[in-house]
């Protein structure tokens, strides 16, 4: 029988970079919706990851939660004084309430797929200060009896509080941390994330290990991929050959239809790496490599040029190489 996929649901408090971490970690720039608005996630949004081939791991993108203290205080109220209920029964008291389909509504999208998979992401930015909706609104979550790892995210911002976050959340019991910025992400982001998971959920250490190795796999072949491309483009742009008659208009024509072909040749490499990458054309700003003032123009034949590179030749070797 083929073993469910781990199910992770992706929460925290709105705008914090909840869809930009499932866009890095699944390489799909057009999953869900970037904005710098609040709210932008209003429904919750699944995604697959294969590991060996079968379903591995499936994420899902949840609305942020955007009144934590007030359903604090809400749960407070429903519990009432003689009852010992634990955090699970008391998330589902709500859920069973006609305020998880008004007032909180937002919220209870998000608690009730917490309850549905194995453990949560808790997405912080690490540029705001802890407040105490952030602290009421981990106890609620930590209320769903399922493990929750805190993805710190914008970790390389100014103005970041990275230990006054770390601080916060080991006085709430959530040791475990992962420093994961979803615009520059570390080369080990990845690694250390499942590596964390895998101590908290131990069963599903084998799987994440599995996914992991995927990982590194398909990382060394865009790798090789990437540089096939780059040495094509070498290799094209070095063969390119034209010829002109000795006058100086006419050299200086086809020396500028040279160069366009270079750039052309240069652009089709850009946006097939870009393609490799899972990135969009936007994603890169557009610069040309310099063919004129530095070694593309320098006479490569040139004795100082060679000597240059460390190769020590006489003015005759050079003259014939160079005709």
């Amino acid at each position: 029988m083929t073993p469910r996929p781990l199910r992770l649901a992706v929460v925290g408090h709105t705008n914090t970079g909840k869809t930009s971490l499932l866009r890095t970690l699944t390489r799909d720039p057009d999953f869900g919706e970037v904005s710098d608005s609040p709210g932008t996630t209003r429904h919750v949004e699944g995604v697959r990851l294969l590991a060996d081939g079968a379903a591995g791991l499936e994420l899902f993108d949840t609305p942020g939660m955007e009144d934590g203290m007030a359903l604090l205080e809400y749960l407070e109220r429903l519990e009432e004084a003689d009852e010992k209920l634990d955090g699970p029964a008391r998330i589902q008291r709500f859920l069973d309430s006609p305020e998880s389909l008004r007032r909180f509504e937002q919220e209870a999208r998000v608690l009730r797929k917490l309850l549905e998979c194995d453990a949560g992401l808790y997405v912080v930015d690490v540029r705001d200060p802890v407040l105490a909706k952030h602290r009421d609104e981990l106890a609620v979550l930590a209320s769903c009896g399922h493990p929750l790892l805190p993805v710190l995210n914008f970790t390389r911002s100014p103005g970041r509080r990275i230990e006054e976050w770390r601080s916060a959340l080991s006085r709430l019991g959530l040791h475990a941390v992962v420093e994961f910025d979803t615009v520059a992400p570390p080369l080990d982001g990845e690694d250390q994330l499942y590596d964390k998971l895998a101590l908290m959920l131990d069963t599903h250490a084998s799987l994440l290990r599995t996914l992991k190795q995927n990982i590194a796999e398909q990382r060394t072949q865009r790798h090789a991929d990437a540089m096939t491309l780059v040495a094509e483009m070498l290799i094209d742009i070095a063969a390119l050959r034209l010829s002109a008659e000795p006058q100086a208009e006419t050299l200086e024509r086809t020396a500028g239809e040279l160069r366009r072909l270079a750039r052309e040749r240069e652009q089709r490499c850009v946006e097939a790496l870009l393609k490799r990458f899972n990135f969009r054309p936007s994603d890169f700003p557009q610069h040309a490599l310099p063919l004129e003032g530095e070694r593309w123009a320098m006479d490569l034949f040139h004795p100082q040029a060679l000597k240059d590179v460390g190769i020590h030749v006489g003015k005759g070797m050079a003259a014939g190489a160079m005709a």
